[in-house]
């Protein structure tokens, strides 16, 4: 699969994926005056605050506009996460439009095995119901891949995480604002590098047993 995605112009090379982020968000550092104390009060556990879910998309030069659900959304679509209709939703509210307006043809969208992923045809449907044709092609990472292909896992959403909570502790009044405002700063390039993507990369330079392996073989 890498050696696929790497003959392949990163600019026409999307991921998307899903993350989320809760109101119990805090920086991991803080500057504390003498005699005060090094924490921040919290009105919700990690446990119980409400998470507020997104759907991401990237390419080998920029992030493309996110969709952000909030738990009201997602209690009045009575699901605890993101499901396929939410993800349908987003392509025809944000996706088919952003990637048409990226004007480059044909673009090749890359998804991990989560079970809303798997319903391709709904998937292609949606981006022609709104009358792009941007998407060339649709592949499904191997079980397990993303951690190792996905720029998005690796680790793109990571450094997400780390800007938000700069804006931390969040409010649900702010909390929508500080996740898309993070996610516009992101720099996808240096993550399709980290993973491989790049045509310069050995394919099999991550390979935990390459002798056993014998790829050059």
């Amino acid at each position: 699969m890498r050696r696929k995605l790497q003959r392949i112009d990163k600019r026409r090379l999307l991921f998307l994926d899903e993350t989320a982020l809760r109101l119990s968000a805090a920086p991991n550092t803080t500057i504390v005056l003498p005699g005060e104390q090094p924490y921040l009060l919290a009105t919700e556990t990690s446990a119980y605050s409400k998470r507020y879910d997104m759907i991401a998309v990237c390419t080998g030069d920029r992030v493309l506009l996110p969709k952000i659900f909030s738990p009201k959304e997602r209690k009045d679509a009575e699901v605890r996460g993101i499901n396929g209709s939410m993800l349908l939703q987003f392509i025809d509210d944000v996706l088919a439009q952003a990637v048409e307006g990226l004007d480059r043809y044909p673009l090749t969208l890359v998804l991990d095995r989560a079970p809303i992923h798997i319903n391709l045809d709904a998937i292609r449907q949606a981006f022609r119901d709104r009358g792009s044709e941007a998407i060339g092609d649709i592949l499904l990472l191997p079980p397990n891949a993303a951690k190792r292909l996905s720029p998005l896992d690796n680790s793109l959403f990571h450094d997400w995480k780390e800007e938000c909570r700069s804006h931390c502790p969040a409010t649900a009044r702010t909390i929508e604002r500080i996740m898309s405002d993070a996610w516009e700063k992101m720099k996808p390039g240096p993550h399709y590098r980290h993973c491989g993507l790049t045509r310069s990369k050995d394919p099999y330079f991550d390979c935990p047993a390459p002798a056993m392996h014998r790829h050059g073989s």
